[in-house]
């Protein structure tokens, strides 16, 4: 494996997939086992577009992407869901590069759900169809170490992989005042071509275990706890295991505060990112690295909803993120010192009919990176517009 696909390249990668499989089921928390039964058809359409400004001395960069997923999820029967996903979407940045930006399709994934024992044990499936862009060209690869950056959060790190598989099982049942609930999730992906050189690579196999316990307190809000670990095997080139990601371990604390007119969101998330796995290069295999380039990271969020009128709802929130150092020391390729970033936002969201919601917002990021081996430290400033709109049958 030459310089064009860069250990760091790899990992980047191999750390969305485990990104991309958690996003694509349903039921990432088995306490919500009970969401298939009874829930109406929905079509939900969210535009974002993103821009990110990188200031240092000698940086002066903007990146940014929009991006349009549409979102189709059905209830085919009392107790069986179906749910389509997929995306428009486009980046670019503003230097000197001809041809580096890139849009189209983004990969489509296709979900069936079913829920059975009185909606405590859910069961569910499904496929990621590989209709993005792949075989980026020199130029077009020049955006990813951006979009996939941990401290940045573009809604699509990546622009297309290969034929993807994953199943989940989890199940629920209360415990006194609390539910709770244990799942396991497979996800296999397929062999593609990932840069315009004809070579394939074949992310590897992630295995998700997930506990979490809710309580619920009616009329008035929850709260919940989801532990996760995800534990990856071994990423191929040309058929042979060059990369493989660190055990990952996600803890999410949340609650909701209900009121008369509206209601409280709260979160605080922990990643935990272990050591990965590098080819030796004398051995041929890939072994556990000497330290950790992965960095861990704390996520804040609080949101609030309140009804302005008889329609129109106001929303407001505030995110941050912050990325710890990972384990290399200033000077080594590999390294990359700390980062956050914060987001402060609001919106409207109004009532079109019984069955359709449209709203229009923005958000404000102010951040820091205190830089990495590959580029200075940088101010981080950006600017997220959102429009919403959803259909419910």
């Amino acid at each position: 494996m030459d310089g064009s696909m860069t250990r760091q390249t790899v990992r980047r990668c191999a750390s969305l997939l485990a990104s991309v499989f958690v996003f694509s089921t349903l039921a990432v928390s088995p306490t919500d086992a009970q969401i298939v039964k009874g829930r109406p058809s929905l079509l939900h359409q969210q535009f974002t577009h993103l821009a990110w400004t990188l200031k240092g001395d000698t940086t002066d960069v903007t990146v940014s992407q929009w991006y349009l997923p549409i979102l189709v999820s059905a209830s085919v029967a009392p107790t069986w869901e179906v749910s389509f996903l997929s995306a428009l979407s486009g980046s670019d940045a503003n230097w000197s590069l001809a041809d580096d930006q890139f849009s189209g399709l983004s990969d489509s994934r296709v979900q069936v759900a079913h829920a059975m024992a009185n909606d405590r044990v859910l069961v569910s499936a499904g496929m990621s169809l590989p209709t993005g862009k792949t075989e980026l060209t020199p130029d077009n690869r020049a955006l990813l170490p951006w979009l996939t950056a941990d401290f940045f959060n573009f809604p699509l790190k990546y622009p297309g992989e290969g034929f993807n598989l994953f199943g989940e099982v989890g199940t629920a049942m209360p415990a006194g005042n609390w539910t709770v609930g244990v799942g396991a999730a497979v996800h296999y992906a397929g062999e593609y071509t990932p840069f315009d050189d004809g070579r394939k690579y074949q992310p590897g196999s992630r295995i998700l275990l997930t506990g979490s316990a809710a309580q619920d307190f009616v009329g008035r809000g929850h709260v919940a706890l989801n532990i996760s670990a995800i534990f990856s095997g071994s990423d191929k080139a040309s058929g042979e295991p060059v990369f493989a990601d660190g055990t990952v371990f996600d803890i999410r604390l949340s609650g909701q505060r209900k009121t008369d007119r509206g209601q409280v969101d709260a979160s605080v998330r922990a990643i935990l990112r272990g050591k990965n796995k590098l080819l030796d290069p004398q051995s041929l295999d890939v072994v556990l690295e000497q330290n950790n380039t992965n960095g861990s990271d704390v996520r804040l969020s609080l949101r609030g909803r309140h009804a302005l009128r008889n329609r129109l709802d106001g929303w407001l929130s505030l995110e941050a993120r912050f990325l710890a150092a990972n384990g290399y020391a200033p000077g080594d390729p590999l390294y990359e010192d700390a980062a956050s970033i914060t987001g402060l936002g609001g919106g409207l969201d109004l009532q079109l009919s019984p069955r359709a919601t449209a709203g229009l917002g923005i958000r404000i990021w102010r951040g820091t990176s205190d830089g990495a081996a590959s580029y200075e430290p940088l101010d981080l400033s950006g600017v997220e517009i959102i429009q919403r709109l959803s259909f419910t049958i």
